[in-house]
């Protein structure tokens, strides 16, 4: 059986400079061959990305301005780094809330590892600290702030794609700007997505909230504390048939309601079929389980063979290291 391997990365930078720098130096050109994928012309203006910044996220204006101007100011990677209207892209992930004693959310992220930023980033951009997985040089898909405030996403299972913003930096700003789930309910309402997605939050008070979002549509607000890659009523597409999306749900209902069923064990069921997802030929494999608790501020990241790495806001390590599947 053929291996695949990634890298991985945990990095602390207060305020992008020379690591982000670096990364972006790094990885511009596969960013670049995303973003053009469908021509130039398919993605919008400086101006129209600008625009739609200051409308909707207007906080965030000026740290994509710096990085921006760390990107070397041109045209293309202003535009790129706007997350407006961005190139489609598709992703698996299974996430649910343990909500018994001392709730936890555990994720996993399922995509192709050539594909993935592999990058953990400990930050503190607008005078907030947050731990998160990046995506996209500077999203968010899962991550944690300061205040105990917990996202994680997963792809809604349809395909359409609409006027809106790429769901990582949605998520940026919500822990850069949002203490509470029922702030980030808020923002998740009034601010455009490109795609369907569902995210699942916990805040330091333990509340739990999923949201379905899909270009063009209201929000479906729910406490139900799981998510796969379908909304609404399960419909069998292509795509929840090739991720396994039905298994997935069901395995995280039964995992969720058994009695028997203790916090590590949990964890655990997240590390096997159907939760783990092994495709890895086909761009479909779990690339890591994130558990994030909400009490002590701190997340663990599992990897295959026992690999581990425990982070917290009281002490992060740098880190970089190969992980093989």
């Amino acid at each position: 059986m053929k291996s695949y391997q990634k890298r991985f990365r945990a990095v602390s930078e207060d305020y992008p400079g020379e690591k982000w720098q670096s990364f972006f130096q790094e990885t511009q050109y596969s960013y670049q061959h995303w973003f053009l994928k469908q021509g130039e012309m398919n993605r919008p203006s400086y101006v129209q990305c600008k625009q739609a910044l200051e409308i909707h996220m207007p906080e965030l204006l000026p740290m994509w301005e710096h990085l921006v101007d760390l990107a070397g100011g041109g045209d293309l990677e202003a535009r790129l780094l706007s997350l407006y209207c961005p190139t489609p892209y598709l992703s698996g992930c299974s996430q649910a809330v343990w909500t018994r004693y001392n709730p936890i959310l555990v994720r996993n992220y399922d995509y192709d590892t050539n594909l993935s930023e592999g990058m953990i980033l400990k930050s503190n951009w607008h005078g907030t600290q947050v731990i998160a997985s990046t995506d996209c040089l500077w999203g968010v898909l899962d991550g944690m702030n300061e205040h105990g405030l917990i996202v994680s996403l997963s792809f809604g299972g349809r395909e359409e794609i609409g006027e809106g913003f790429g769901i990582p930096l949605i998520l940026r700003y919500i822990l850069e700007f949002c203490k509470t789930t029922e702030e980030a309910v808020a923002v998740l309402s009034r601010i455009p997505t490109h795609m369907s997605y569902n995210v699942t939050l916990l805040d330091a008070q333990y509340h739990v909230t999923t949201v379905e979002i899909s270009p063009g549509g209201l929000p479906v607000v729910s406490h139900k504390p799981m998510a796969v890659n379908h909304q609404g009523v399960f419909e069998l597409t292509n795509y929840a048939m090739f991720s396994k999306s039905y298994e997935r749900n069901q395995a995280l209902i039964e995992a969720l309601h058994d009695p028997h069923m203790s916090i590590e064990s949990f964890i655990h069921a997240f590390e096997y079929a159907p939760l783990w997802a092994s495709n890895y030929g086909e761009g479909f494999g779990t690339l890591y389980t994130a558990v994030y608790n909400p009490t002590l501020r701190a997340m663990e990241y599992r990897w295959p063979y026992s690999l581990r790495m425990y982070q917290s806001f009281a002490y992060f390590e740098e880190r970089d290291f190969w992980v093989v599947y």
